[in-house]
């Protein structure tokens, strides 16, 4: 079926094969999925989007959503199908007073992190500025302050979305209540968000401790990182990653391209000066070959990976959650970590934690709330030919420490190959999901996702 520019109620832009633009216009930032639809539909309105899911539906068309294009899997795009492109509602208003934030479902983190901070305020959310916000929520939303302030889906006070057959609903905590349960963690398998309702929170500079310690005290750095994880309070964030020294302001040239272990400690209390004695302890007891105590403007630091995750790299990710890091994980991920040859590629070990477990787990559809670690093996590379190794490398590391994982995943750290992508994303809160799947997407349309299946069906249409 030869694509149509013609969508009755639309008054966005269409892009289909053979203009200009297309092969721009199809490119998603992972560049493992080369995929080619058969329109993008630029959308300016909700009106747009409800017009272009009843096209879709109407023609037996797939849709897959597209804000920041960040999904690994590759979720943003799709073969001979329609991307509803939201970047056009991308309208941030923040109250000041009230500490709120409605924020457009094309919003960017970037996006949101600008238009907060004017007023000292933050939204929670993740740590890549060029992330979609609606993707991010929607997975559950890891950052930088989710052990002080939680997941940005514990922030989330309303949504507005657009249905499977093209209709208009809010979802909060009196407005279809269930729904808004399971978009706090539940991906894209429920309707098009077109406006996310945040709380926002107060916060200013953070101090950093930012070290590096060559490969071979890695068991001493991570040792030391289970010890005051245990009792940290919710203010300090730590996270350490096993890889080859990129680059850094802190970071003298000739230790760039060592395999080492590099930790980010993040201090986000009021209190500056007590951040800096905090840090300045651990900086003693880490004894790291460079060591750098930097008071960060919030807004750098937020920026300070998107160069590192930039557009138009190969990615692929597994990843899950430890209880502890004890000596045998410790031990199983360095050994397999340390054959790591992309200077893209790292282990990142993430403490969780704090506000994150204080939530009564039935509360959202996020089911990950007991772990105190999130261990995530990110691969990138740009050169096709070491698509292999680079894949196999992110797996070896991965199976050597799953046996000793808690179980499950973070649906944004997810590849495209998972057995059971929901059942693995959402564990216990599954059979809830798939309740609210059936009264709000019985036919499966929102299903380029870790998709969740209604009960009337055994598998994706």
């Amino acid at each position: 079926m030869a694509a149509t520019r013609k969508i009755d109620g639309f008054d966005g832009e269409v892009v289909v094969a053979g203009d200009a633009r297309y092969d721009e216009a199809r490119v998603i930032w992972n560049a493992m999925h080369d995929k080619h639809p058969a329109l993008i539909a630029y959308c300016h309105s909700s009106a747009d989007v409800a017009a272009v899911v009843r096209h879709a539906r109407a023609e037996g068309l797939a849709i897959a959503v597209r804000s920041g294009g960040h999904s690994l899997p590759g979720h943003s795009t799709c073969d001979g199908g329609i991307v509803i492109d939201l970047r056009g509602l991308n309208s941030i208003e923040i109250d000041p007073t009230a500490r709120r934030a409605r924020v457009g479902g094309g919003a960017l983190l970037g996006e949101l992190d600008v238009a907060t901070q004017e007023h000292g305020l933050i939204v929670p959310a993740g740590v890549v500025s060029h992330t979609g916000v609606a993707g991010l929520t929607l997975g559950g939303g890891v950052g930088r302050q989710m052990r002080r302030l939680g997941l940005t889906v514990d922030s989330l006070l309303g949504a507005e979305l657009v249905t499977a057959t093209g209709e208009f609903v809010r979802a909060d905590a009196d407005a279809n209540p269930d729904l808004f349960w399971a978009l706090r963690g539940g991906g894209g398998n429920f309707g098009i968000v077109t406006e996310f309702e945040f709380r926002a929170h107060e916060i200013g500079d953070l101090m950093v401790l930012a070290t590096f310690n060559p490969i071979e005290e890695a068991p001493r750095v991570l040792t030391l990182a289970e010890e005051i994880a245990a009792s940290a309070p919710d203010e300090l964030l730590w996270t350490s990653f096993l890889r080859r020294a990129q680059p850094q302001v802190w970071l003298p040239d000739e230790w760039v391209g060592t395999l080492g272990v590099v930790s980010l400690i993040e201090w986000s209390g009021a209190d500056l000066d007590e951040g800096r004695r905090v840090l300045a302890g651990i900086a003693e007891r880490l004894a790291a070959s460079v060591t750098s105590i930097e008071q960060v403007p919030f807004l750098k630091m937020q920026t300070a990976g998107d160069e590192l995750f930039g557009h138009g790299k190969r990615s692929y990710v597994k990843a899950g959650y430890l209880a502890a890091l004890s000596p045998e994980a410790i031990e199983a991920l360095i050994e397999v970590a340390s054959d790591v040859s992309s200077e893209f590629s790292q282990v990142e070990v993430l403490g969780v934690g704090g506000a994150i477990t204080r939530v009564d787990a039935e509360a959202t559809a996020f089911p990950h709330r007991e772990a105190a670690w999130l261990i995530n093996i990110p691969a990138s590379w740009v050169d096709a030919s070491e698509d292999e190794r680079e894949i196999e490398w992110a797996r070896a590391v991965y199976r050597a420490i799953e046996p000793l994982m808690t179980g499950g995943a973070y649906a944004n750290f997810m590849g495209d190959d998972e057995d059971d992508g929901a059942a693995t994303a959402y564990g216990p809160a599954l059979d809830r999901l798939r309740r609210v799947k059936s009264a709000w997407d019985p036919d499966n349309v929102f299903r380029l996702n870790q998709n969740i299946l209604p009960i009337n069906e055994g598998k994706p249409i």
